[in-house]
């Protein structure tokens, strides 16, 4: 008799579990824990190991959607207010390491009574496994707590989501109603932060918003993100010669630059980004690059004038609609020389099917994000290639990779005089 669909991912879950566990023994790793000193990152390093992992995520997402069946799958999101609330009254700073706090002493210290403190909390662990309750009416840190602790980015990130894209979220469908548009200042973002600008222009005169986004930024470029993915997956020893010029096009604090730079000899980086995202950005820097990285204010709509072997656009065009794209990259055409090179890091939407479960649902997440903060969007394959074309024929070769593992494509073109 043939296995039904539940009995076979009970076994790939069985199989690829064991292969993962024999797997940390055998490296002396820890094994997966929501304990205070659980492992954050587990530390594989085998490609395999990791597609035996993505099996076991895919396999467990499945089975349980199979089980509790469609009308519960129909269900919208969790509430979130426990997770914001946790981000808000910065409540995992007044929990101790490796201690416990009464939640009476827990609310007086984060000005919550201590009944709303209680269900907050108790929600949180029931749901995301935020802190623990080691015995009755105590506190304590679990292995995602104390991230939040120890962590200022995992921190900015919870307020991020919870501050700007879950407000967005609210106002996605009144917004599309009201304006009917895809401009950047008229999205959900804009009606929940009640501005009539976009937002970088909004960041600028709201510096604290501006740095908790960096930090998200930061917080976001680990796993499928890690700019070491593009370090690798891209040949910089080419750039000219191993002595070119690369111009890091809304580069931010110019994480990206440098960690290509500590990977290279002698490119030469200029990091371009509006003031109030480059600011103390080179005090940041580490003292061995930091001949090598130039900051310099930039608004990419505007005219480029450094002429460079490279114009990398990393996680920048998913941010805006096709209209807007277009105007950057007319915006490059000034600079360019023969044989310059655009090198676009981004996200790639791919059909349907050609992905495992948990890739795809994370990149339609980040799809319906873009929407909502932006009226932007993710683009496939096609829609790079239409999209350059439109900005301008001269640009050619267009290639599209995927370096293994990571979340975000590499598109390079070549502009051709």
């Amino acid at each position: 008799m043939v296995s039904s669909r539940i009995v076979q991912l009970a076994q790939q879950i069985i199989s690829n579990t064991h292969e993962l566990d024999s797997y940390l023994q055998s490296e002396n790793l820890p094994s997966p824990s929501f304990e205070e000193d659980g492992p954050v990152d587990f530390g594989i390093r085998s490609d395999s190991i990791k597609k035996a992992q993505d099996v076991v995520i895919d396999s467990t997402l499945e089975l349980h959607n199979l089980l509790i069946g469609p009308a519960l799958c129909l269900r919208p999101v969790l509430n979130g207010v426990s997770l914001q609330a946790i981000y808000k009254y910065n409540i995992a700073s007044h929990v101790p390491m490796r201690g416990q706090i009464s939640f009476e002493d827990l609310a007086s210290k984060c000005g919550l009574d201590p009944i709303n403190l209680r269900r907050i909390l108790r929600f949180a662990m029931a749901h995301h496994y935020v802190f623990q309750e080691p015995r009755s009416g105590y506190v304590a840190h679990s292995a995602a707590s104390r991230k939040l602790s120890e962590d200022s980015n995992a921190q900015a990130t919870l307020g991020y989501m919870f501050d700007e894209v879950w407000q967005a979220f609210a106002h996605t469908l009144q917004a599309k109603e009201k304006f009917k548009s895809d401009e950047p200042n008229e999205s959900g973002w804009s009606l929940s932060q009640h501005t009539d600008r976009p937002v970088w222009e909004h960041y600028a005169s709201h510096p604290e918003m501006a740095k908790r986004f960096a930090r998200t930024m930061s917080a976001l470029a680990e796993g499928g993100n890690s700019p070491l993915f593009l370090v690798e997956g891209f040949s910089w020893p080419s750039v000219g010669d191993g002595s070119g010029i690369v111009v890091d096009v809304g580069g931010s604090k110019g994480d990206v630059s440098i960690a290509i730079a500590q990977s290279t000899s002698n490119l030469q980086f200029v990091v371009q980004d509006l003031p109030s995202m480059i600011k103390d950005a080179k005090t940041h820097v580490p003292n061995e690059v930091t001949n090598r990285i130039h900051f310099m204010a930039h608004d990419f709509f505007k005219d480029q004038t450094v002429q460079a072997d490279v114009y990398l656009f990393r996680r920048i065009f998913h941010n805006w609609s096709d209209s807007h794209v277009v105007r950057i990259l007319r915006a490059t055409v000034p600079a360019l020389k023969p044989g310059s090179r655009l090198v676009i890091n981004d996200y790639l939407i791919p059909n349907a099917g050609e992905m495992s479960p948990s890739k795809e649902r994370d990149i339609r997440s980040m799809d319906m994000i873009m929407l909502s903060l932006f009226n932007s969007r993710e683009r496939d394959a096609n829609d790079w290639r239409m999209i350059i074309l439109d900005a301008d024929v001269r640009f050619q070769d267009i290639k599209i990779w995927t370096p293994d593992g990571a979340s975000l494509a590499i598109i390079e073109a070549t502009w051709k005089n």
